[in-house]
Formats: structure tokens, C-alpha cells, sequence
């Protein structure tokens, strides 16, 4: 599908992929309800991929007095791109805001977003994003600028980069769309909005950036460890890999595996020294080494399974 191939409604549809996380759907939902008025109508369209549809008696109570629409969408399948595809087929608005379920958006979100939009004539809209994490461990410096979205260092303004899909926003009638927005291969593995994104990039996709439109993420505590860094680093890691691969440049395989055997040779000794001293710049080197090599090791059966069927299999996700 292209930007021409359908017409969309001058409207905004708020989308949130949730995946049991009922504590995260309230303060999610919650927030999108308290939100400015942004000129034109909005709707809200949670995609829960529960297989047992366990959102549904909350989203059901709530939209039942709520003055925004609140559509809840159960899309049985465990797998992210499943969520975001169901929910975005449903979506007939122009204007597509993009909500996880573990995150907050603060006061006129949408209404700065919109703005951005259209001040820049963006495909696509990114703005900040502040970790909360709980506890006070000694690597809690690193643990929030791991997770946290700081971006260009602009207050608004075209960037030549993205970011990722949760907290952004979406204008498709700027946007040319594969067949299927969401690359179903990356359902347990993540990565579905990197492939998107660099599809539109590839299209004459224009990105922009907001200070304005600030969002919170709440961070679980089986994410603020070593272990769970060690892991999402190394997907981090594989990205720029696997994007130049897909799109068919050997040469940018080759620079991005080299600079993974970089960040792996002085990320790994570094990494050890503080590990032995004790030292909370060890999980900075941690995720630097494990970022190395990830972008060394990047073929799909290497990434780690995060979503879709495995998350369904586990207590915390």
C-alpha cells in the first residue's frame, strides 16, 4: 500500500498494543483520557494480545463512560507486529499517535505532536522519553539513560534519524507503507518498527522531532538488571546490521560488523575491570560489549526472543 492508495479520515487514532500489564494499561489509558483537545476527533484503539483477552473488562468499563471513543481490539496471536497490524487496519484516521502499555504521556501529548506534525509536514514525529524506574540500585544513573529517549538536542526541527515506535506519531498520508506495515518475522523478536521505519526513510519519509510532546515509561524491575540489559543490548546491537542487509548493502554488513568488533574489544576489558572492582560503570560496558556483539552476530536466528509466543510462556515480559 501506498499514501494514495487509501482515504483516511482527518482524525487522530491513538494506538496501544498491551500484553498483560494491567497496572501499565490504567496509567496508559489514564493518561491518553486526561489529554488536551488537539482540533480534530480522536479515538483510542487498544489492541490487547493476550490470548485470553485479559484487558477486556477494564478497557470495556472504562470506554463505557469515557468521552473519547475507546475501541478494544483482542488480537489472539501473541506477537507485536500482530498487535500493531490488527490495530492499525482497524485505524481510519490520518493521524496515527503510537502508546505503549508501559508508558505515561504527559498533559496536550497529542495536541504537541499534531502540532509538530504539521509544522514540519512530517511522515513521522518523535519526542522524549523519561525511564522510572523503581528501587536505587548503584547502576541506576545508567539504567535511566539506557531506557530514557533523549534525542537530537533540539527543542523542534527536521532529524535524519528515528527512533522507536512507542511514544511517536504518525502521519500516513506521508508515509508510503509496505503491503503489511509490520514484518510479522520480527513478531517474538522485536525490531518491527526499525523495519517500518527505514521502509518509510527509503520512500522520501520526512522524521521530526519535538521537546514538547515528553512521555514517561515505567521500567519493571526484571528489566533494571544486568541480565535483561545484557540481552536487549544485544538486539539493540543487531539492528544497523540487519537493516543494511536488508536492503541489500554488503558494504554497510561489513562497517556495522566492524564497528561491533570495536565496541566488543575495548567494551569487553572495560567491562571485566569494573565488574571486579565493583564499579557502577560496569553495566555501561556491559551493554557496550554485548552491543558489539550484536552487531557481529546479526542473523535472525541469533536474535533474542523477547515477544509474541515466548512472552506468552513467561510470568514477566
Amino acid at each position: 500500500m501506498t499514501k494514495q492508495d487509501k482515504n483516511f479520515k482527518e482524525m487522530v487514532s491513538v494506538i496501544m498494543p498491551t500484553f498483560r500489564r494491567p497496572d501499565g494499561l490504567k496509567i496508559a489509558l489514564e493518561s491518553l483520557l486526561a489529554q488536551s483537545p488537539c482540533g480534530l476527533p480522536v479515538e483510542i484503539i487498544i489492541a490487547d494480545n493476550d490470548p485470553a483477552g485479559s484487558g477486556k473488562d477494564y478497557v470495556e468499563r472504562v470506554s463505557a463512560d469515557s468521552a473519547i471513543p475507546i475501541h478494544y481490539l483482542h488480537v489472539p496471536q501473541p506477537g507485536v507486529s500482530n498487535a500493531r497490524n490488527a490495530a492499525l487496519e482497524a485505524a481510519q484516521s490520518r493521524y496515527i499517535a503510537w502508546l505503549d502499555d508501559d508508558q505515561d504521556a504527559t498533559v496536550d501529548w497529542l495536541k504537541n505532536y499534531l502540532e509538530a506534525a504539521r509544522s514540519h509536514k512530517a511522515s513521522l514525529v518523535f519526542s522524549p522519553t523519561e525511564a522510572r524506574i523503581p528501587g536505587n540500585s548503584k547502576y541506576q544513573a545508567y539504567l535511566e539513560t539506557f531506557f530514557e529517549r533523549k534525542g537530537p538536542g533540539i527543542e523542534t526541527g527536521v532529524i535524519d534519524e528515528f527512533y522507536g515506535c512507542g511514544n511517536s506519531f504518525m502521519d500516513r498520508t506521508r508515509c508510503v507503507m509496505p503491503e503489511q506495515a509490520f514484518d510479522p518475522r520480527a513478531n517474538e523478536t522485536g525490531g518491527e518498527d526499525d523495519l517500518l521505519f527505514s521502509h518509510i526513510e527509503k520512500h522520501g519519509g520526512v522524521f521530526a522531532w519535538t521537546q514538547n510532546a515528553v512521555c514517561f515509561e515505567d521500567i519493571r524491575p526484571h528489566r533494571a538488571t544486568p541480565e535483561y540489559i545484557k540481552t536487549r543490548s544485544f538486539a539493540f546491537g543487531q539492528a544497523p546490521t540487519e537493516l543494511a542487509h536488508e536492503a541489500g548493502n554488503w558494504a554497510g554488513v561489513l562497517y556495522w560488523m566492524g564497528v561491533g568488533l570495536v565496541q566488543f574489544l575495548y567494551g569487553a576489558p572495560l567491562m571485566l575491570v569494573t565488574k571486579l572492582i565493583g564499579h557502577p560503570g560496569y553495566i555501561r560496558f556491559l551493554s557496550r560489549m554485548w552491543q558489539g556483539l550484536g552487531k557481529i552476530f546479526w542473523s535472525d536466528n541469533l536474535r533474542p526472543k523477547l515477544y509474541g509466543q515466548t512472552a506468552a510462556t513467561k510470568d514477566v515480559f
